[in-house]
C-alpha cells in the first residue's frame, strides 16, 4: 500500500471505523479478553459461587423464619422461652438449630467467595489494562510516519489514555456484572416462580419498557459522547502544544492569548459535558420509576396472596430480598447502559488506532538487506502526501557507493521527502528505491533502517543520560565507542565539562543544551551505528560556522567509504560534495559538481550569487571557469 492510499484511506477516521457496526465493535472489544481468559474464568467462577451461596442464604433465612413462626411459649417471655426452647430436645428446636448453623456457614462461605471474587477481578483488570496499553504502544511504533502526520499529539494521548481506560473499564465490568445480573435475576425469578408464578410474571412487566427506553437513550447519547471526546482531544492538544511551545509563547508575550484559547476550549468541553449530563439526568429517574412501579405491583400482589394464605412469612422474606436484588441489578443495567454509550464511542476511536494498516507494510519472510557498499538508486519515483499535488515527480538518480551527495533546492522542493524514502519512512506511489540492488520494499525493515542513519534538522533527544542518547541505535554499546563517536561529532569537549559527563541526564527534548550541542549529539548518535548510508538533513544549520567547519573536518573520515546525503543551504557545505543535485518543484533540474553548476544558469548559480557575492555583481561564467573567482 502506498502512502497516498495509507493517508487517504486508513487514516481518514470517518472512513475506516464508520463502516464498523456497534455489534462488531463489541466483538472486537471482547477480543482483548482472549489473553486473560483463564483469569476471567476464575473470576466468573467466584462470581457464580458467590451468587449461588447468596441465594442459599436467602432461602435458608426463609426456612429459619418459618421455623420460628411455629414456636409456642407457655408462661415465659418470648426471649427466655425462645432460649429454653432452642436448647431443648424438641424436633422443632433441632430443625431450627440446623437451619441457623447452615445459615451461618453459608454466610461465611459467601464472605470468602466475595473476597476471592474481588481479588480475581482486580488481577484481571490489571492484566487487561497492561495488555491493552502494550498493544496501543506497539501499534503506535509500527503504523508509520504518515499516521503521526495525520493525528495530533493530543489526540493520540487522549486515545491512548482516556479512551483505552473507558474501553477497559467497560470490558472488565460488563462480563462479570452481566454474569452477576443474569444469575441473580434467574435465581430470584426461579424462587419467585416456585412460590407464586403471578408475582414472578409481574416482575417481568418492566422489561419491554426498559428495552424501548434504552434504545431511545442510546441514539441520543452516542453523538453527545462523541462530541465530548472530540472536545477532549482539542483540550489535550492545546495543553501539549503549550508545553512544547512554551519558549515561543513567552518570546512573543502570548500568554494571555493562550489562556483565552484554553478557556474557550474549557467552555466548549463544559458545554458538551453539560449536554451529556442532562441526557443522563433524565435517564436514571425514568429507569428508577419503571422499576419502582413494577416492584410496587409485586408487593401489592404478594400482600393479597399472604392475606389469602397462599404465601407465608418466609415467602415474604424471599419476596423482599428478590425485589431488592432485582431492583439493584436493574439499576446496574442502567449504569452499564451509560458506560456502554461512552465505551462504544471510545472503542471506535481506539479501533481506528489499533486496526490502522502501516504505511510501509512489512512482508513476512522478507530477506535481510544483504551486505554492500551503499549504492542508492531511485527509479521513476513519484510521491505525494494524501491527495495533494505530487511532491516528487519522476525522480531518476543513481548514487555510487561512497559518494557524498548534496541536495539543494528551494523550500518545499521535496528534499527531505526524497531522503526519507531511502529508509522507508514513506513508500512512493510509483517507482522504486534500491539499496545495493535490492528494492527497499522487499527487505526486512529493521535490517534496512539499521543501515541508514539520519540526522534531522529538528533534533530530538530523550530524557536520559548523554551516553544512552548517543548509543540509542545500539543500546548497551561500550562507553569507549560512545566517546569515539562524540569526538568525531565534536561533542566530547562540552560533554566532559558537564558535572556528570556522559552520565548527565538531559531534560526532555534536550532543552538543557544549546541548539548546536543538541545537533552534535544527534550526529554522534548517527555515527555510532556505523551505517552504510548517512543522511544529514540540514544537520549543521544550528551550529556556528566555526563549529560547522570542525564537524565537517571530523566527519570526512566518517563519510569515507560511506554513501552520504547532505541537505544543506550553505554553499560552504555543499561545495565539498562529490555530486550536487538540484530539486525544483519535485523534479531534478540540475546535477553536477559545485564548479560545474556555477557555470550553468539555474537555481544553483542564483543561490551562489546571493551567498558568495551578496550585492556585488556576479562573476562571468568564464571567470569561474578560469579560476579568477
Amino acid at each position: 500500500m502506498g502512502s497516498s492510499e495509507c493517508l487517504g484511506a486508513t487514516f481518514l477516521m470517518n472512513n475506516t471505523s464508520g463502516r464498523v457496526s456497534n455489534r462488531q465493535l463489541l466483538g472486537w472489544m471482547f477480543g482483548f479478553l482472549r489473553p486473560v481468559r483463564l483469569r476471567l474464568v476464575l473470576a466468573c467462577l467466584c462470581t457464580a459461587g458467590w451468587i449461588g451461596v447468596e441465594l442459599l442464604v436467602v432461602r435458608q433465612t426463609a426456612r429459619a423464619v418459618d421455623q420460628i413462626k411455629t414456636l409456642q411459649f407457655k408462661g415465659q417471655t418470648e426471649v427466655s422461652g425462645f432460649l429454653v426452647w432452642l436448647n431443648g430436645g424438641a424436633g422443632e428446636a433441632g430443625a431450627l438449630r440446623r437451619a441457623i448453623l447452615f445459615l451461618g456457614s453459608f454466610m461465611l462461605l459467601m464472605a470468602t467467595l466475595s473476597l476471592l471474587r474481588e481479588l480475581a477481578n482486580v488481577r484481571l483488570s490489571m492484566k487487561l489494562v497492561n495488555n491493552m496499553r502494550a498493544a496501543v504502544y506497539d501499534q503506535l511504533q509500527r503504523v508509520g510516519q504518515g499516521f503521526h502526520d495525520m493525528l495530533s499529539t493530543g489526540e493520540l494521548i487522549n486515545r491512548a489514555m482516556n479512551d483505552l481506560q473507558a474501553v477497559r473499564g467497560f470490558i472488565n465490568i460488563s462480563v462479570l456484572v452481566a454474569l452477576e445480573i443474569v444469575l441473580i435475576l434467574t435465581g430470584y425469578f426461579s424462587m419467585l416462580i416456585m412460590r407464586s408464578p403471578w408475582v414472578a410474571l409481574l416482575a417481568l412487566t418492566p422489561l419491554p419498557f426498559w428495552m424501548l427506553y434504552l434504545r431511545w437513550f442510546g441514539k441520543r447519547m452516542q453523538p453527545a459522547v462523541r462530541q465530548l471526546m472530540m472536545a477532549g482531544d482539542r483540550h489535550v492538544s492545546i495543553i501539549a502544544e503549550n508545553i512544547n511551545g512554551a519558549h515561543v509563547i513567552k518570546a512573543f508575550a502570548a500568554e494571555q492569548q493562550q489562556i483565552d484559547k484554553f478557556r474557550e476550549s474549557c467552555n466548549e468541553f463544559y458545554t458538551r459535558e453539560l449536554r451529556r449530563l442532562k441526557l443522563f439526568s433524565n435517564f436514571a429517574p425514568t429507569v428508577r420509576s419503571i422499576s419502582l412501579a413494577s416492584n410496587l405491583a409485586m408487593f401489592c400482589a404478594a400482600g393479597i396472596l399472604i392475606i389469602k394464605g397462599r404465601l407465608n412469612a418466609g415467602d415474604m422474606l424471599v419476596l423482599g430480598a428478590a425485589i431488592g436484588a432485582i431492583l439493584g441489578r436493574l439499576q446496574q443495567v442502567a449504569s452499564m447502559s451509560n458506560e456502554y454509550q461512552s465505551a462504544i464511542v471510545s472503542a471506535r476511536r481506539l479501533y481506528e488506532v489499533l486496526t490502522a494498516e502501516p504505511c510501509v507494510p512489512v512482508r513476512k519472510g522478507s530477506p535481510r538487506l544483504r551486505p554492500g557498499p551503499g549504492e542508492v538508486r531511485f527509479e521513476g519515483v513519484w510521491f505525494s502526501y494524501g491527495d495533494s499535488e505530487p511532491v516528487l515527480r519522476d525522480i531518476n538518480l543513481t548514487v555510487e557507493p561512497g559518494t557524498v551527495v548534496a541536495i539543494v533546492g528551494p523550500t518545499g522542493a521535496g528534499k527531505s521527502t526524497l531522503v526519507s524514502l531511502i529508509a522507508r519512512l514513506y513508500d512512493p506511489q510509483r517507482g522504486r528505491v534500491l539499496v545495493d540492488g535490492m528494492d527497499v520494499r522487499q527487505v526486512q525493515l529493521g535490517s534496512l533502517r539499521r543501515q541508514v542513519a539520519y540526522v534531522f534538522q529538528e533534533t530530538y533527544l530523550f530524557s536520559d543520560t548523554i551516553e544512552a542518547n548517543i548509543a540509542y541505535g545500539r543500546p548497551g554499546l561500550d562507553l569507549t565507542q560512545v566517546k569515539a563517536a562524540a569526538r568525531m561529532a565534536q561533542a566530547a569537549e562540552f560533554i566532559e565539562k558537564m558535572p556528570q559527563g556522559y552520565d548527565t541526564v538531559l531534560a526532555e527534548g534536550g532543552t538543557s543544551l544549546s541548539g548546536g550541542q543538541r545537533q552534535r549529539l544527534a550526529i554522534a548518535r548517527a555515527l555510532v551505528t556505523n551505517p552504510r548510508i548517512l543522511v544529514l538533513d540540514d544537520a549543521t544549520a544550528a551550529v556556528d560556522p566555526q563549529t560547522e567547519e570542525l564537524i565537517r573536518q571530523a566527519m570526512r573520515s566518517a563519510m569515507k567509504n560511506r554513501t552520504t546525503f547532505i541537505i544543506a543551504h550553505r554553499l560552504s557545505t555543499v561545495k565539498q560534495a562529490d555530486l550536487v543535485v538540484v530539486l525544483e518543484k519535485g523534479r531534478i533540474t540540475q546535477t553536477g559538481t559545485h564548479e560545474e553548476l556555477l557555470r550553468e544558469p539555474g537555481h544553483y548559480r542564483d543561490i551562489a550569487e546571493v551567498q558568495l557575492f551578496h550585492d556585488q555583481s556576479p562573476p562571468h561564467p568564464e571567470e569561474v571557469a578560469t579560476g579568477v573567482v
